[in-house]
């Protein structure tokens, strides 16, 4: 058993002062984007240097996407230069697999598509996996991002 601190009135009440001066105000509000809304914002470059995801997690993370699971989110902080401050392995890799860049392989439900790139769906099926909804929290240009630079 370990010894418990008893914490005292003064100490919570500097424990709040310090909690509450420490908070960074953050504005801003959430927008759900189709996938396709990104490809133009995300070059190749971009890509090749902070997708670090291995080809087996971009797979099950583009199947999970493709059997219908709500898994994308994402925060940035300016959309116009598109700054992304959470959700990158996941929205790069999308926007990698529309591009072209990644073979699926060892699938566990749709083994079928092992092997398959973007352009090997059918149209259809390619039309609404560039319609897939990415909620995103939009944090305002003016707020204070540095809290998420530290984590």
């Amino acid at each position: 058993m370990t010894d418990k601190q008893t914490i005292d009135y003064q100490q919570k009440e500097l424990a709040e002062t310090a909690i509450r001066e420490a908070r960074k105000l953050v504005d801003y509000n959430t927008v759900d984007y189709p996938l396709e809304y990104f490809i133009d914002k995300i070059s190749d470059e971009e890509l090749k240097k902070n997708l670090h995801w291995d080809t087996l997690q971009q797979s099950y993370f583009i199947e999970s996407l493709l059997l219908g699971l709500p898994v994308i989110h994402a925060v940035i902080h300016d959309d116009v230069e598109l700054e992304l401050i959470d959700g990158r392995q996941r929205l790069y890799t999308a926007i990698n697999f529309i591009k072209g860049n990644l073979q699926l392989s060892n699938l566990k439900t749709l083994t079928s598509l092992n092997g398959f790139k973007y352009d090997d769906l059918v149209r259809s099926r390619q039309i609404k996996f560039k319609k897939i909804l990415v909620r995103t929290i939009k944090v305002d240009s003016k707020s204070d991002i540095s809290v998420w630079k530290e984590y």
